[in-house]
């Protein structure tokens, strides 16, 4: 079974978020800022990978946001 997700993120600062996140995406895993936005995309075969990565992606815009905030 093919998962398939994507998931739109509003902030100030996207394109900064995607840059510190970039190194970390797989090749079934993408993310890109589009006007104001970070756009992540997940392609994967089971359900619980599915989660964990956009798990993932969301603690790590959560505290790449937090850190950009006190610069």
């Amino acid at each position: 079974m093919l998962c398939h997700a994507r998931l739109e993120i509003e902030s100030k600062d996207a394109e900064r978020v995607v840059k510190a996140l970039k190194p970390d995406d797989p090749e079934w895993c993408r993310c890109y800022a589009d006007d104001g936005k970070i756009v992540i995309i997940v392609e994967v075969e089971k359900v619980g990978t599915l989660l964990s990565a956009l798990d993932d992606y969301l603690m790590n815009i959560k505290m790449c946001e937090k850190i950009l905030e006190t610069l």
